[in-house]
């Protein structure tokens, strides 16, 4: 263990800045706060990646073949050796029975620093040759004679690092200022809940963590740790949820029998029993006069907008407004050209807010906003930027809310009087994201899709196999049917690494798809053409469109049978998963083709998962494992911290004890101003900043 700061420099706060620790200048807190490192508490969850063992330091002759090994002698001879490629600078150590052979690469700079008569402790892997332990590259550090030999074998914490602060010096500044850190730490928690989960206390954990006697007591340091950023992050969300139901009140909806059989007559067929269901839990919520807060999940084309729909339309008869904000465009176009032609000859006045809504036709729609003549506003940004109020917003209605960032939300909701909030998503939300980011909301599924929907065929072709694919798209295109080709990019781009939309149109129709009617959409058309082409594809008029992901979600073609991917290694899986169920919308067998030649082993791992299963809950966890919580769902956009060393792909169980024990002590203390609990409380606000308020807007 390293010697303690001087007694002169009393130790610093955990929320004290680096600059105040013994030691630390100007540039080295610089290049810690490059690692994220601020604070004092920062520095000690500065947790280690991975333990190295070190072995007992042993005399020469008694070292071992293999890593890690330890040993100690004097210089006998050095000599540097300037031969091209590799340079090298070699020591042979003695110990008076055996010596030991050093080497170090390009190790020019260590002829002024290592020289005969000094003793040297080595540690590095040991490899013999002819008898004679060698040891290339190895950490080396000049010692007296009379140093103490390192006698017992330890578990050294090894530190993400840079070329300017490796390893080591991480190790030692964090062991340097442990103690003093660890002794500021309070438990957080009645001494029961961590004896009956079996977990380490708080202070212990920090220090097993950084200095483990075994891998024992790194794992158990671990759990510990684990545990309080899954208590911390259900407690952030149980007092959201609690402050919501309990403080805040929401537009009454009043629903009875005939309001219910209108509103179903405004649909040409018959809701599926999921979609029953679904629409029963949001009438309970929307009629108990708290705000709802209700995450929809739904695969690809299973009708969560029909669902939305009656909602909104149970708004209109109790004369309030709804907003349907969606992430793109194309995707609010294409809610607002179908519940404009479900509600034809009805009274409901819908308006489309975008940002190409003309100059001049903005203006009058805000006013008509504003004074309530608009019943159901559909938009994308531009409904919440300034200027755009509402006369009574009664419900919210967000589609694919992971696209869009927080504040954003929470500004649109803040336009009415705590209104009812329901989100939509077909990227189904795999269960441990469920119970842990969205531990807020109230879930509903629908689980079914329509009846009389055929399973989508998924196969994988290699590039020089995509004739076969496009000879594929001629069959079913004179078979009466249409086809998607999706790539990657807009334009080619400098590196020429993906194959474009436009590039792609142009070959395609003057080669292998050469006679068939075929047309361009991508996010940079203006809203004019880009709404003709999406209407000559819709009725038929065109046979194949080439397009962007800007289809990923929202268009709705039940003739269109083939969905073909290009370039699909560029695409993740739950991405490839919502294009694929832009296809098998009707009662006709659907393809989804996927050409690539993944150029890394997990993109080959997100095209089998492809091949394997069609089920949106399963591909949402194989995503999940192979792109982390934080990349999947934008989890950064959802105002709750970050993890450092809890790994929800693969902490269910303990989850489920943290949301267990979490409930439980908010129910003795909804809002933690117990004495005992002051500590929490304040680490909470701390870590959660404005999260426990952005906690209520999902």
């Amino acid at each position: 263990m390293a010697p303690s700061p001087s007694s002169s420099h009393p130790p610093p706060h955990l929320q004290s800045q680096v600059e105040s620790l013994h030691g630390i200048g100007t540039v080295r807190a610089r290049q810690l706060r490059a690692l994220g490192v601020a604070t004092v508490a920062d520095l000690l969850e500065y947790f280690p990646r991975n333990y190295q063992y070190e072995s007992a330091e042993r005399p020469i002759s008694q070292i071992k073949s293999g890593p890690l090994q330890l040993a100690r002698g004097t210089v006998a001879a050095v000599d540097y050796i300037a031969a091209r490629p590799r340079p090298r600078f070699e020591a042979t150590l003695e110990d008076g029975v055996q010596r030991l052979a050093l080497v170090f690469f390009n190790g020019a700079y260590l002829r002024g620093k290592i020289h005969p008569g000094q003793v040297l402790r080595v540690q590095g892997t040991v490899r013999f040759f002819r008898g004679i332990p060698q040891m290339a590259n190895p950490k080396w550090e000049v010692i007296d004679a009379s140093t103490a030999a390192i006698e017992e074998a330890k578990f050294r914490p090894v530190y993400p690092a840079t070329a300017r602060l490796p390893s080591e010096t991480i190790g030692r500044i964090i062991d340097e200022n442990l103690d003093a850190a660890v002794a500021q730490l309070p438990e957080w928690f009645d001494p029961d809940l961590p004896a009956r989960r079996q977990l380490v206390g708080r202070t212990d954990a920090y220090r097993m963590i950084h200095r483990p006697a075994s891998p024992e007591e790194a794992g158990n340091a671990r759990r510990r740790i684990v545990y309080d950023e899954l208590m911390l992050m259900q407690l952030g969300l149980g007092i959201g949820k609690r402050l919501r139901q309990g403080r805040l009140s929401a537009p009454l909806f009043r629903i009875d029998r005939l309001l219910d059989q209108r509103i179903r007559a405004r649909f040409p067929f018959q809701m599926t029993d999921a979609q029953q269901k679904t629409v029963y839990e949001i009438l309970r919520d929307l009629g108990s006069g708290r705000p709802m807060n209700r995450l929809l999940q739904g695969d690809v084309g299973s009708g969560k907008t029909i669902v939305a729909l009656y909602a909104m339309l149970a708004g209109v008869a109790n004369k309030l407004q709804s907003a349907l904000l969606a992430p793109t465009e194309v995707l609010a176009e294409q809610h607002f050209l179908t519940i404009s032609n479900l509600l034809r000859d009805s009274g409901v006045k819908i308006e489309l807010f975008t940002s190409r809504t003309r100059r001049g036709d903005h203006g009058e729609l805000a006013r008509k906003l504003a004074e309530g003549e608009v019943h159901i506003a559909i938009g994308t940004q531009a409904l919440i930027q300034k200027g755009i109020e509402f006369a009574n917003l009664g419900l919210v209605v967000v589609d694919e809310q992971h696209k869009l960032g927080v504040m954003q939300r929470a500004v649109l909701r803040g336009k009415g009087y705590s209104p009812h909030y329901l989100v939509m998503t077909a990227t189904p939300i795999p269960r441990t994201l469920a119970l842990s980011y969205f531990a807020d909301f109230d879930v509903s599924v629908i689980d079914r899709l329509p009846p009389g929907r055929q399973p989508i065929k998924t196969q994988w072709y290699r590039a020089d196999q995509a004739g076969l694919a496009y000879d594929f798209i001629r069959q079913q295109v004179r078979a009466g049917r249409q086809a998607y080709i999706v790539l990657p990019q807009i334009d080619d781009d400098r590196a020429g690494a993906g194959k474009s939309v436009k590039r792609e149109f142009d070959r395609l129709s003057k080669g292998p798809l050469n006679g068939l009617t075929l047309a361009m959409l991508h996010g940079q058309m203006e809203t004019g053409p880009k709404q003709a082409v999406m209407a000559a594809f819709r009725n038929g008029a065109t046979n194949v469109l080439v397009a962007t992901t800007v289809i990923e979600v929202g268009i709705d073609v039940p003739n269109a049978t083939v969905m073909l991917i290009d370039n699909a290694d560029r695409f993740g899986l739950s991405q490839l998963h919502q294009l694929r169920g832009r296809v098998g919308r009707g009662s006709e067998a659907s393809w989804c083709l996927l050409i690539s030649d993944p150029p890394t082993e997990s993109a080959e791992q997100r095209l089998q998962a492809m091949m394997r299963t069609s089920n949106g809950f399963e591909i949402a966890e194989m995503d999940l494992q192979l792109r982390g919580p934080g990349e999947f769902f934008g989890i950064r956009q959802h105002g709750l911290p970050e993890f450092k060393m809890a790994d929800i792909t693969r902490e269910i169980a303990m989850l489920h004890q943290a949301r267990e024990d979490a409930l439980k002590l908010l129910d003795g203390d909804p809002e933690l101003k117990s004495p005992a609990h002051a500590h929490l409380r304040q680490t909470l606000l701390r870590q959660f900043g404005d999260g426990l308020g952005l906690a209520q807007v999902g």
